[in-house]
């Protein structure tokens, strides 16, 4: 019986011991992470840092964090965040997002709240941290921008994964009752023809990148696509419906070449829209509704266009109706 209780007490003291050696590295790495962004010139403030969680966890806060990259000028905000994990699968990590933060590109600043969110990265064990799945569930968003804009929903999930070929990994999102504020759907739907809410976003793609998604991501440079396989992308608002797919290629500075083909119900609506948020320019309003009616004419429903959006030599076009230069894909 004495055997049994010291063979107890040496395997718990070892535990003590390895737990206290991993909770002293996974603080010490994040310390260490935090003065190399300090040294290349970032932001990186953060209050406290501490890890708890014996026996059987590492659970880290991070206390008012904040973090910009001057490369890019993209930044975060927020009064805490904290990583866990459980001690014998340390690159299995839930990640706790506060109930509101910010996020700020060269463009605009966000205040994102929410009533919960919560991130569960898969990583791969290996020095680099190579993304190996990532889920986010996000219950009652509202984005509000300091261009004055806002968006509430009531649910939002995305996912990615990495499929097991060089760098190539399949997204998906859903977005349900996506509400934009007052001041946008008077500008979209000036009429009040459509519902407070589009009822659905959906997302499905399988993307290639020239990089892997690893810590050098974060710590470097951000990967940039070079594939783009859309399976499907669909909108839901009332009435008006949208579905895309296809497959693009992009070149080394986010140049796209390929087609995505487009089907559209109630798409001269869908036009204004896009006319009454600045995505189309005025001038090109009549040319458009007499290519795109005559390309509805053709598919035997006039309220519906099946019209491939090309891209081509930096322009893009809908059907045979040119739109102008077409946008860089480039992630900052």
């Amino acid at each position: 019986m004495g055997r049994v209780v010291v063979g107890i007490l040496a395997i718990f003291g070892i535990w003590m011991l390895w737990w206290a050696i991993g909770q002293f590295s996974h603080q010490k790495g994040l310390e260490a992470w935090i003065d190399a962004r300090r040294a290349e010139g970032w932001v990186a403030d953060v209050g406290e840092l501490d890890t708890v969680g014996f026996p059987s966890r590492f659970d880290t806060t991070l206390t008012e964090v904040n973090l910009a990259d001057p490369a890019t000028g993209v930044a975060w905000a927020a009064p805490f965040v904290q990583f866990l994990s459980l001690a014998y699968k340390p690159t299995q990590v839930i990640a706790v997002l506060p109930q509101e933060h910010r996020f700020s590109t060269p463009l605009q600043t966000m205040t994102i709240a929410h009533s919960e969110a919560k991130a569960s990265l898969f990583l791969k064990p290996s020095t680099s941290l190579a993304l190996d799945r990532a889920r986010l569930v996000v219950d009652t968003l509202e984005i509000g921008s300091n261009l004055g804009w806002d968006v509430t929903l009531r649910e939002g999930r995305f996912a990615a994964e990495d499929i097991g070929a060089d760098n190539v990994y399949r997204v998906g999102a859903e977005v349900l009752e996506l509400r934009p504020s007052e001041d946008m759907r008077d500008l979209l739907d000036p009429a009040g023809l459509l519902p407070d809410a589009v009822e659905s976003l959906r997302l499905d793609a399988t993307l290639g990148f020239d990089a892997p998604w690893d810590r050098n991501a974060l710590e470097d440079a951000r990967p940039q696509v070079r594939t783009f396989e859309l399976t499907n992308l669909s909108a839901r608002w009332g009435d008006v419906t949208f579905r895309a797919a296809g497959d693009l290629v992009v070149d080394d500075i986010g140049v796209p070449e390929g087609r995505i083909t487009i089907k559209a119900v109630e798409w001269r609506q869908m036009l204004q829209m896009a006319v009454n948020a600045g995505l189309v320019p005025e001038a090109f309003v009549t040319t458009a509704e007499s290519g795109l009616g005559l390309l509805a004419a053709l598919s035997g429903d006039p309220d519906t266009i099946d019209v491939p959006l090309g891209f081509s030599g930096g322009r893009m076009s809908l059907g045979p109706v040119p739109l102008g230069p077409a946008p860089l894909i480039v992630i900052r």
